[in-house]
């Protein structure tokens, strides 16, 4: 029930920041960013509709199929949040625009909507429209969900062609790109962290200043040399993007000739990072054999 709440709290937030940043930065600068949000800008061009109903009458087939093509659970996640978001750009319809220059609306207005869909995301929810058609394509054809969005949102896109100018449809797709990182970095977390392995001869030193001086856990895993067939050990741990320099400068002042290689950790979870640490627990260290 908690988690319930939870997540109608985000959906709700999350549609109503979105549909601000539509109303304020998209729709008087003619800014159709994929979706049906982006064709709701088209057909107020056309034909004077109102975006907010364009959203809500589009979404009942929409839904419809949703829960005979996509199954019930999917439907029920989604119903609440496609109800919502044309809901929140309705009450929010009034906002002035913020500005007159496409290019700023284009970044800050796909800063702001892709933050709101993101909460929305987050709520377990989505707010419907052409994310459907998405999933259905995904589900019943050999495209993969990348492909399927890419397809959809290009389209929906391109489509501005029949009443923009060519570079209104740019400036649309710049929005879209802005809005796709931001939601993608809510997914994946800002706050990236780093993996790091060590191959050096003075593993052991390194090993205790990362233990006790930055203050992380280390995993010793045993490697064989593929050229030189030499039986050693290497050291990995994860740490925060901020504390690898300062550990790259340790390392290199005890072994200036130590091998060592970064990959980035988008998602870390456990002690030390998602939960309290525990120290010094054998069963975290992986011996040599």
């Amino acid at each position: 029930m908690k988690q319930t709440l939870k997540n109608l709290v985000l959906v709700t937030l999350g549609s109503f920041i979105a549909a601000s940043g539509f109303n304020t930065m998209f729709l008087d600068n003619h800014i159709a960013s994929g979706g049906m949000i982006g064709l709701s800008v088209v057909f107020k061009q056309l034909f004077g509709l109102s975006p907010s109903f364009v959203l809500m009458f589009s979404n009942i087939p929409l839904l419809l199929m949703c829960y005979f093509l996509l199954g019930k659970s999917v439907f029920i996640k989604t119903i609440f949040g496609s109800l919502m978001y044309p809901f929140a750009i309705r009450l929010t319809a009034d906002l002035p625009t913020l500005t007159n220059n496409p290019l700023l609306a284009a970044i800050f207005g796909g800063v702001v909507v892709g933050f709101g869909l993101g909460l929305v995301f987050r709520g377990n929810s989505s707010t419907g429209g052409t994310g459907i058609i998405t999933q259905i394509l995904h589900k019943y054809t050999p495209l993969s969900l990348g492909a399927a969005v890419i397809i959809i949102d290009g389209i929906s896109v391109l489509m501005g062609l029949i009443t923009f100018s060519p570079d209104q449809v740019m400036y649309s797709t710049l929005a879209l790109i802005v809005i796709s990182y931001i939601i993608s970095q809510m997914e994946i977390g800002f706050n990236t962290s780093k993996t790091v392995m060590i191959i050096s001869e003075n593993n052991t030193a390194i090993q205790t200043h990362i233990t006790t001086v930055t203050d992380r856990g280390v995993t010793i895993i045993p490697i064989q040399g593929g050229y030189s067939t030499v039986q050693k050990t290497m050291l990995m741990t994860t740490i925060s993007s901020y504390e690898f320099p300062a550990l790259q400068k340790h390392i290199l002042a005890i072994d200036e000739t130590a091998f060592i290689v970064v990959m980035p950790a988008s998602q870390v979870f456990g002690r030390g990072f998602s939960m309290t640490k525990h120290y010094l627990r054998e069963e975290d260290i992986l011996l040599p054999m």
